[in-house]
C-alpha cells in the first residue's frame, strides 16, 4: 500500500533529491575536468612528439650522410685481445707527447653495446693543467672514436701546480 506523503516528507524528499542531484553533478563535473586536463596534456605531448618527428624527417638527409661517414670512418675491431693494448699504446704515446705522466693503467675487456663495441682503459694522470687540456683535446678528435666516459680531476695536495686525474677512456669500434 502506498500512502500520500505529508508536506514535511515532501520537503525532505525534495532536499534529499537536490543533494543527490547536486552531488552527482559535482562528481560528473569533476570527472569531466580531470579527464579534459589529462587529454589536454596528452594532446600537447603528442604534438611535441609529432614536431620532433617532423624535425627528424626534415634532417633525414643529414643523418644519412652522417651514417655513411660513420660506416666509412669508424674502425673495425680486428682482434679483441689486442684492442685494449692498442688503445693503451696510443694513449701513452699521446701522454708522452704532452708531458702528462700516466699512472696505473687498467684495460677492461671489450663490451658490446647497441651501436658499438667499447674498449675501456682506466688511467690516472699527473701533470700541470695546460698540458692535460692539450692531451685531452688531441685524444678526442672525431676520427679516432675515442671518448672520455668519465673524468675526476683534483689538485695534487703535494704540489698545487699539478693536477691529478682519473679517466675512463673508451674507444668505440663498429658493431659486428
Amino acid at each position: 500500500m502506498s500512502r500520500n506523503l505529508s508536506s514535511r516528507e515532501k520537503v525532505l524528499a525534495i532536499i534529499v533529491a537536490a543533494i543527490v542531484g547536486i552531488g552527482g553533478t559535482l562528481i560528473l563535473v569533476q570527472s569531466y575536468t580531470s579527464k579534459r586536463a589529462a587529454l589536454t596534456v596528452q594532446i600537447a605531448s603528442q604534438k611535441k612528439q609529432l614536431r620532433s618527428m617532423h624535425e627528424v624527417l626534415a634532417q633525414s638527409e643529414m643523418w644519412a650522410q652522417r651514417d655513411q661517414w660513420l660506416d666509412a670512418k669508424q674502425p673495425r675491431m680486428e682482434n679483441p685481445d689486442t684492442a685494449g693494448v692498442q688503445l693503451l699504446n696510443s694513449v701513452l704515446e699521446l701522454a708522452r707527447k704532452h708531458e702528462v705522466l700516466p699512472e696505473n693503467p687498467t684495460i677492461r675487456t671489450p663490451e658490446s653495446r647497441p651501436n658499438c663495441i667499447s674498449v675501456v682503459l682506466e688511467i690516472e694522470t699527473k701533470s700541470p693543467w695546460s698540458p692535460l687540456v692539450e692531451f685531452l683535446q688531441e685524444l678526442q678528435t672525431p676520427e679516432q672514436f675515442i671518448a672520455i666516459e668519465s673524468a675526476n680531476l683534483k689538485v695534487d695536495p703535494a704540489d698545487a701546480t699539478q693536477v691529478r686525474g682519473h679517466f675512463k677512456i673508451a674507444r668505440w669500434y663498429a658493431p659486428k
